[in-house]
């Protein structure tokens, strides 16, 4: 898998979490599909949970917090370096390392 693969892969995380919120919202305007759309959220929750696992699995240390705080919690890398009290290079650095030590499971 490539990088950009794995990076579009881990990017199904936000996602995921915007279309659980949807489905929570179309089963209270038509509870009488309440079944189908619990099974969607399903889906989309077990999705998350894979992902966090392979984030988690990098080295469950500072590549794979660069990971979570950029896919899970949806900051940028900027964002990530002012967080992590590191440089944005060496951010950008530690990112293409965890991405190519990501190992997606599907």
């Amino acid at each position: 898998m490539s990088a950009d693969e794995k990076k579009d892969y881990l990017k199904l995380y936000l996602l995921q979490q915007a279309k659980i919120n949807r489905l929570n919202l179309m089963m209270k305007e038509n509870p009488l599909r309440r079944y189908k759309y619990k099974k969607m959220i399903k889906k989309s929750e077990a999705l998350r949970e894979k992902i966090e696992k392979a984030v988690d699995r990098v080295d469950g240390g500072i590549l794979s917090e660069v990971l979570s705080q950029r896919y899970l919690c949806g900051r940028s890398l900027e964002q990530t370096a002012e967080v992590l009290n590191y440089s944005k290079r060496q951010i950008e650095r530690m990112h293409t390392q965890a991405v190519d030590k990501l190992k997606v499971i599907k």
